[in-house]
């Protein structure tokens, strides 16, 4: 009788451990694409196709490292945010949108802007009550300064940013009327209040900008500020309010506080193919800011930055720079402080 030899099976090992290291890495890779800040950087996409379309090109990011993750894609496809969970339950239940509460300013002190005094009129009739600026008058003050914000979804995180957790670094705006006041809308709205303490007219625009995308918020501010400076000729300064990120030494101490630092950006477009002529009146107008500031508050300037590669709207008027009141790693505290003092560099200057 013939002999039944056994049969032993054999599993190729080498192509399923493929599989398992495969299987391992997309799952690495989809979890930093999801909940983390790894980038998609589509600047070199984007410069080419500025070339051929120069409108394109009004799509300007100014820092670089914050382009798109696959987590802004998938809210700007689906609106659903995954580091947002209010945002999936409001667009699965729309009617909850109807509970949100409108959030007012935040009534804030000012530490280094003394109080205003009024001396009484001599040829008032006696008894007549004085008006005070927060009574209204400051209402009928023709605007000088503009503050608007283009990317108006900058938070301050203070130790939760500097220990490297950036995940609420941006809210998410559920439309462009959400009524959210962010972290840089709340230092913009110190900044134009320091300024009426001082009698400075002042428009502080809090008009959401890049909302559902980062791409188009220099487009939207553009026509933000066109408007304003068309209906108030009278406008003699320009501030894009922002907040820095990753800045190592981001705190000075002024009497005693700590106090964010600040950095005025000047951008020439020379390098790319958009027409600002005139910026070197914008850089003129940044020097000066920058030495007053350090005649005053020493140290509480950063270097100036200078971008070969952007305008960030700087060509709609000569005195337009774009500031970073502190960085993501500051607290809010530090940050309204640096607002008040930036005031009154604007006040010195005016």
């Amino acid at each position: 009788m013939p002999r039944h030899r056994k049969r032993h099976l054999t599993i190729p090992i080498l192509p399923w451990l493929f599989v398992l290291i495969l299987c391992l890495l997309i799952g690495y890779f989809s979890y930093h694409l999801l909940f983390s800040y790894i980038i998609l950087d589509h600047s070199l996409v984007r410069s080419v196709i500025s070339l051929g379309i120069p409108v394109a090109g009004e799509r300007e990011q100014y820092n670089p490292g914050w382009e798109y993750t696959l987590r802004s894609l998938l809210y700007l496809v689906t609106d659903f945010d995954l580091g947002n969970p209010d945002t999936l339950v409001k667009n699965t239940l729309p009617f909850l949108r109807l509970f949100d509460s409108v959030q007012t300013w935040q009534e804030r002190p000012f530490v280094f802007i003394p109080e205003l005094t009024f001396a009484p009129d001599p040829t008032q009739p006696p008894g007549t009550k004085i008006q005070l600026p927060s009574q209204g008058l400051v209402s009928k003050i023709e605007p000088v300064v503009l503050i608007y914000h283009t990317h108006s979804s900058e938070m301050y995180l203070g130790a939760a940013a500097a220990g490297g957790n950036f995940q609420n670094a941006h809210y998410v705006f559920s439309s462009a009327n959400d009524k959210k006041i962010t972290g840089i809308m709340e230092v913009g709205n110190h900044l134009a209040e320091a300024l009426r303490s001082q009698g400075i007219g002042v428009l502080h625009s809090t008009t959401i900008h890049d909302w559902p995308s980062l791409s188009s918020s220099y487009v939207n501010s553009e026509r933000t500020v066109k408007t304003i400076l068309a209906q108030n000729p009278g406008i003699r300064f320009v501030f894009d309010v922002h907040r820095d990120a990753n800045v190592p030494d981001r705190t000075v101490s002024i009497d005693g506080r700590q106090v964010a630092r600040v950095l005025l950006v000047i951008a020439t477009a020379q390098d790319i193919p958009q027409s600002h002529p005139n910026w070197q009146k914008n850089y003129q107008f940044a020097l000066d800011f920058y030495r007053t500031a350090e005649r005053m508050y020493p140290g509480l300037m950063r270097p100036l930055q200078i971008r070969r590669d952007a305008r960030y709207n700087q060509h709609l008027h000569e005195n337009s720079i774009l500031i970073e009141i502190g960085s993501v790693e500051n607290t809010m505290e530090e940050a309204l402080l640096a607002a008040e003092l930036v005031a009154t560099v604007i006040a010195e200057m005016l």
